[in-house]
């Protein structure tokens, strides 16, 4: 007996008015982004990062930081190594000739592919990335691209939005006529980190990067002042200031140069401005009948110093515990790996294909965003079947060992999976230490030869071997 399913109707429990059918066609629920007028909230409590203020900040980070300098270099330089490549959608010719015109697009821009990929990776620090297509006729009549330009963030001030958060479109300021423009999202290729803010502009590493790299930049302040008030000492000079002025034999000029030259000595110590001190000498005098002159001079120079190293031992700590922290938000913790006694080899190896599978994270987000924004556009504005159209690959990020590699494909052929000569892994392999590729074999001949060494020589040989016998 068939079973039978019934649907039973409880009340809520909860006080929640409960809706009908669910409609699997219709978007019932929104982002959790607040966008009035097209301007975003982001409800920012620190004043460095609220507004377009928080683009000077991350700029300033990019450019004076170390540690985000280095890492920000790193990610980029092997985002835009990998090679992209086009695979037709399937074995016919049709197929293969749009794969092949789409190529040629691509390296026809005015900017090469790998500094698109380079700008659209800034999203992965500043939390989205819009870059603006134009496209342009070629001789051939269809329409290829001009360039695919990337559009600041600083300059991205307002979003247009449907009711449930999906982006159609963003306004750019000119930050020199203050004009706007309107960026519609099928000319843009978009890509946002919108893990842990779903907004379109998402939230980036430099976000997380902000409150550490504040705090560092106050300790190496403090490391600097402390070296050179170590190192060069706070001046103090003592000089009979009172005397000086209560001479009545004396002229302002006079008394004026009477410590011009100790003036000139503290302006022109290497010390901050504010840490020279002069100080009136004439008060230490013995106060006794005798009036008994003490053993401080009227007119001395000396310097001051701490005395003890700890306190720059601790704060010198401190950075570095500070700069890990940062490398380890940005995957790059291997980069200071040998700065000190700890690590190895085999840990460097692991956080390096660490930061790879991160790399690699990346370049399929921003393929995602190209094949729809790219390839698509392409496709769409020639009139193109979207059937037909070509999925991009990209290489996988990787540390190749060449001899690990070479090891490898040996034992593979002791295994039984011999190498034939034009077998692609030879000029895979040769690429990789540097090798021009090796020309095609003409595995006919190859096996003739290998059948029989000598060839026709031989035949003539035994040609005029039994001629020689018949004379």
């Amino acid at each position: 007996m068939a079973a039978e399913f019934l649907t039973v109707a409880r009340q809520p429990t909860s006080g929640v008015r409960r809706t009908g059918n669910p409609q699997p066609l219709v978007v019932q629920g929104t982002s959790g982004a607040i966008i009035h007028g097209g301007f975003l909230a982001d409800n920012e409590k620190n004043p460095a990062l609220a507004g377009r203020r928080r683009y000077v900040t991350f700029s300033d980070m990019l450019a004076n930081v170390s540690i985000i300098a280095a890492g920000s270099r790193y990610y980029l330089n092997l985002l835009a190594k990998a090679s992209w490549n086009l695979e037709p959608a399937d074995d016919t010719d049709e197929a293969k000739r749009l794969a092949d015109d789409v190529s040629a697009m691509l390296e026809d821009m005015r900017r090469p592919w790998s500094r698109v990929i380079r700008s659209a990776g800034m999203y992965r620090f500043y939390g989205f990335s819009v870059q603006e297509w134009t496209a342009k006729r070629r001789e051939d009549g269809t329409f290829g691209l001009l360039d695919v330009a990337v559009r600041p963030q600083s300059s991205i001030t307002k979003w247009d939005t449907e009711a449930d958060g999906h982006v159609v479109g963003c306004i750019q300021q000119d930050p020199n006529t203050f004009a706007e423009y309107y960026l519609p999202r099928a000319k843009t290729m978009y890509v946002v980190d919108d893990a842990l803010r779903d907004t379109p502009e998402g939230m980036g590493i430099l976000r997380q990067l902000a409150e550490p790299a504040e705090i560092l930049r106050e300790l190496q302040l403090l490391e600097r002042y402390g070296y050179e008030m170590d190192l060069h000492g706070v001046p103090i000079i003592r000089a009979p200031l009172a005397e000086i002025q209560n001479n009545a034999e004396m002229s302002e000029a006079e008394k004026t140069a009477a410590t011009a030259g100790l003036i000139t000595f503290l302006q022109n110590h290497a010390r901050r401005p504010d840490t020279g001190l002069m100080l009136d000498s004439a008060v230490y005098t013995g106060t006794g009948e005798q009036q008994t002159p003490t053993a401080n001079r009227q007119w001395d120079i000396e310097t001051l110093t701490s005395g003890s190293a700890d306190s720059a031992v601790a704060v010198g700590t401190a950075i570095e515990r500070l700069n890990r922290e940062m490398a380890r938000i940005m995957g790059v913790e291997e980069l200071m790996l040998g700065s000190d006694s700890a690590g190895s080899f085999a840990m460097s190896k692991q956080k390096s294909d660490n930061f790879a599978l991160m790399v690699d994270s990346s370049l399929q987000e921003i393929r995602f965003a190209a094949q729809q924004d790219i390839v698509g556009s392409i496709f769409r504005i020639n009139g193109w079947d979207t059937a037909l159209m070509p999925k991009f690959r990209t290489e996988q990020i990787a540390f190749r060992d060449i001899e690990a590699i070479g090891q490898v494909m040996k034992d593979l052929s002791a295994a039984g999976a011999m190498l034939t000569p034009n077998d692609p892994a030879i000029n895979e392999i040769r690429r990789l230490v540097g090798l021009s590729p090796q020309d095609p074999i003409d595995l006919e001949e190859l096996l003739s030869l290998m059948v029989d060494p000598a060839g026709d020589e031989n035949e003539n040989e035994n040609n005029g071997g039994s001629s020689d016998g018949d004379e």
